[in-house]
């Protein structure tokens, strides 16, 4: 077993209590109005719960769990100003790279080892049903991208989160543990947390209930990374370290 936390009900409790308290923040400051704090809650969000990582973890949490959390924190931030085309491409090239290492964390956890002809068949046509209603999502938003690098890094962005959800289900298939299943649902809470802050932003209908849902997975999504970073788990089943 790798090295968990010493405190688990401990960490879970302040889990919990950091995400009522950063779901009320949320709900009250979108309430009143103030769309920039609410933008930068988001990046608070990130920041808040890998400080738990980190005075939980402290040496040994996982950097490319971290630097993910960081870089998706910063394009959070950044958000304030997305509606500046240069910064809002920032933004959303910070969101890309963030997946990217969430990617390369799971890259050589998730195999088709033991996986099965039918079964890999399976993989294979969701992972194109999804990457389509994904192209088809972005394609909607041509129309209101800030200018043509913006959309472009829409599409990485989708891209990125089609094969980091596609490799959590190969992990979590190859493991078949509860923590790759805590791992492939925050996943799975980040995708659709995506989907449903651009379609609150872009205005696609049901008023505020996409922005609230979006928030709402964003939190738990968030929790349940740092959830799995801290839970016992057996060594082959951690996830990659290193960059390179």
């Amino acid at each position: 077993m790798d090295m968990g936390t010493k405190q688990p009900l401990q960490y879970k409790k302040t889990l919990l209590a950091v995400s009522v308290l950063l779901l009320l923040a949320s709900v009250t400051v979108h309430y009143l109005g103030n769309y920039p704090v609410y933008r930068l809650l988001r990046g608070v969000i990130s920041f808040t719960f890998l400080a738990i990582l980190f005075s939980y973890h402290k040496k040994n949490t996982n950097p490319l769990l971290a630097t993910f959390l960081i870089l998706y924190g910063t394009s959070s931030v950044i958000t304030i100003w997305y509606e500046n085309a240069t910064l809002g491409f920032i933004s959303l090239i910070l969101n890309f790279i963030a997946y990217l290492f969430l990617i390369r964390a799971v890259w050589l956890k998730a195999t088709f080892k033991n996986l099965g002809i039918a079964l890999t068949l399976v993989f294979i046509v969701l992972i194109i049903i999804n990457a389509y209603l994904l192209y088809e999502f972005i394609t909607m938003m041509r129309d209101f991208a800030n200018g043509g690098l913006n959309y472009a890094s829409m599409l990485l962005g989708a891209m990125a989160l089609v094969v980091v959800s596609f490799l959590a289900l190969l992990y979590n298939h190859t493991y078949n543990s509860k923590p790759s299943l805590v791992f492939t649902i925050a996943v799975f809470m980040f995708v659709f947390a995506e989907i449903f802050r651009a379609i609150g932003y872009y205005g696609f209908g049901f008023d505020n209930i996409p922005v609230y849902i979006a928030r709402i997975l964003l939190i738990l999504g968030s929790g349940m990374i740092v959830h799995f970073a801290l839970m016992p788990k057996k060594n082959n089943e951690s996830l990659s370290c290193k960059l390179l």
